[in-house]
């Protein structure tokens, strides 16, 4: 039987500016305030300089029972941004949906790109942390994560529809849509805004030109 844990402390006010939206609610009491301890650290220090020991230590709890819940800072990421990612996902996969018949496909690629470039400057640190943690301690590559799984299977279905339309040049659909969500990384907009001091809309014209323009059937 699992040990119940015995570590409680008051929860301390909240920050004045989250890094994500609020802790969704949970059954354990505990995740809740980890996760709030989390936000808060978050918007105090930047991600990179928080530790889980802090986190635990914020949340008055001990890191045995940090541990029990979170591996590591990347699921505690992904816990924190489950409902925005979510929302956005659900939003988007609708958008796909309504549009088969309705729009031509790469029309609805360009704007899917678009709406993601935006969402990945709203939650570029966190997605980046999550990505590293997921790719490094647990060995996966950055395609296998459930969020950019959701975007590979919307943007295959784009690019297979714009193939059987005729709107694009020779190539595998599935292929074109890993390379797509590769560039659709938040390294690559963190680095291109930090050593090329690229906006939101250079990034995403960019991405356009190679994935949209360059695709398009001359």
């Amino acid at each position: 039987m699992k040990k119940p844990d015995t570590d409680a402390a008051q929860l301390p006010p909240s920050a004045p500016q989250p890094i994500a939206s609020a802790p969704p609610e949970s059954a354990d009491p505990y995740v809740q305030r980890i996760l709030e301890a989390a936000r808060q650290l978050f918007t105090e220090s930047g991600l990179e300089a928080v530790s889980m020991y802090s986190i635990a230590k914020r949340a008055g709890i001990g890191q045995g029972s940090l541990y029990r819940r979170f591996t590591d800072k990347g699921e505690i990421c992904s816990a924190l941004l489950k409902g925005s990612a979510d929302q956005f996902l659900s939003g988007l996969e609708q958008q796909v949906a309504a549009s088969a018949g309705e729009a031509p496909a790469l029309a609805q690629l360009q704007s899917s790109i678009e709406q993601i470039a935006d969402f990945i400057e709203q939650y570029a640190e966190l997605l980046n942390m999550i990505k590293a943690e997921f790719t490094g301690k647990k060995q996966l590559t950055q395609f296998e994560h459930p969020f950019f799984q959701r975007l590979g299977v919307m943007m295959t279905e784009l690019l297979q529809r714009a193939a059987a339309g005729g709107e694009i040049i020779d190539i595998d659909p599935a292929f074109a849509a890993t390379a797509l969500i590769s560039v659709l990384s938040p390294d690559l907009y963190l680095y291109e805004q930090k050593r090329h001091h690229a906006s939101k809309l250079d990034i995403s014209r960019g991405i356009v030109t190679l994935f949209v323009t360059g695709l398009a059937k001359r």
